[in-house]
Formats: C-alpha cells, sequence, structure tokens
C-alpha cells in the first residue's frame, strides 16, 4: 500500500553499504575496505614517523598497493572513475587514522602542543611587519585562534587526502586502461 511506495530495498546484514550504491560503482567495497584499512593505518604510521611530506609518496603507493590486492581478488578493469572513488575512500581513511592520532595526541600533550604552536606564531608574526597581520597573528594564539588554526589545518589535509587519493585512483584506473590497450 502507500508505505509501500518510494522505499528502498533495505540492506543486506552482510554489507556495509547500500546495496544500490555497490552496484552502481561496481567495486566490492566490503574487499576492498578489508585492505585499505591496514594500508591507511600504514601511511599513517609511516608518514608521521619519516615525515610529513611522505604522504604523497605513501598514500598513491598503498592505493595502488591496495588496488593490486582488489584486482586479484576480482579481475575486472578499474575505470578512472572507480580508481577516484577507491582512491578518494583510501584518503578519507589516511586522513581518519591521523586525526585520531593527532586528537589523542594533542589532548594528552595539550601544554606541549600550545606552547609549540604560540612559538611558531610568534615567530611568523616577527617576520611580518603589518600591524595587522601581527594583530591577527596575536588572536591565533588565544585558545579560540588555536582551535580554529587546527581546524583548519585539519579540514586542509583531509581536503588534500582526498585529492591525492582520488587524483591517484583516477589515474592508476586510466593507466591501467590504457596498459591493455597497447
Amino acid at each position: 500500500m502507500a508505505h509501500d511506495v518510494g522505499l528502498a530495498p533495505l540492506p543486506s546484514a552482510h554489507s556495509p553499504l547500500p546495496a544500490e550504491f555497490s552496484s552502481a560503482t561496481g567495486i566490492d567495497w566490503k574487499y576492498f575496505l578489508r585492505t585499505a584499512i591496514p594500508l591507511a593505518a600504514l601511511t599513517d604510521v609511516l608518514t608521521m614517523t619519516l615525515h610529513p611530506l611522505a604522504l604523497f609518496v605513501f598514500l598513491p603507493a598503498n592505493l595502488l598497493w591496495a588496488i593490486s590486492r582488489y584486482r586479484r581478488h576480482r579481475p575486472v578493469v578499474i575505470r578512472s572513475g572507480q580508481g577516484a572513488r577507491m582512491g578518494a575512500i583510501m584518503g578519507l581513511l589516511s586522513f581518519a587514522f591521523f586525526a585520531a592520532f593527532f586528537l589523542v595526541s594533542i589532548s594528552l600533550q595539550r601544554t606541549q602542543y600550545h606552547d609549540l604552536m604560540v612559538s611558531q606564531l610568534h615567530q611568523i608574526s616577527a617576520q611580518n611587519p603589518d600591524p595587522q597581520a601581527q594583530q591577527v597573528l596575536q588572536w591565533f594564539t588565544t585558545p579560540e585562534g588555536l582551535i580554529a588554526v587546527t581546524a583548519f589545518a585539519l579540514i586542509s589535509l583531509l581536503l588534500l587526502c582526498l585529492a591525492l587519493g582520488s587524483g591517484s585512483g583516477a589515474l592508476l584506473g586510466a593507466l591501467r586502461k590504457e596498459k591493455r590497450h597497447l
């Protein structure tokens, strides 16, 4: 009757994603996530251990590894759009591991984080002779300003991870497709 009109079928208990999403993208997300989650954690650990710029190496490399393992399980051609979605998920997962570790770290070391950030902001302020810029930088040393700087940095990192992941995934999908035509 009226209660059946316009309702989508419920996802099965075995699938973490709605059936429409899985069939629309053609990606077995459950299998991909089993591979991607540990590799995203590895990306975070290696990036934090070695150098922040290592993200530009480890995220694409671990995405390539995840997609290669996925293709062994599901030997299908991965189009650029599918690779971009897989890369965006990998970037999101990598960011989530980083954000969790970072937020726990700064909550446990609040004083050290505050002192480090205030010191960095004072150095930047000393290099800028503009009084308005110094006033803004001075506000950033307040508790509210530090929260704003931290939030801005995390949002920027999220956007970077999404762009790097989806761009790498799209490129991997395009290269795999061209390789088959050669």
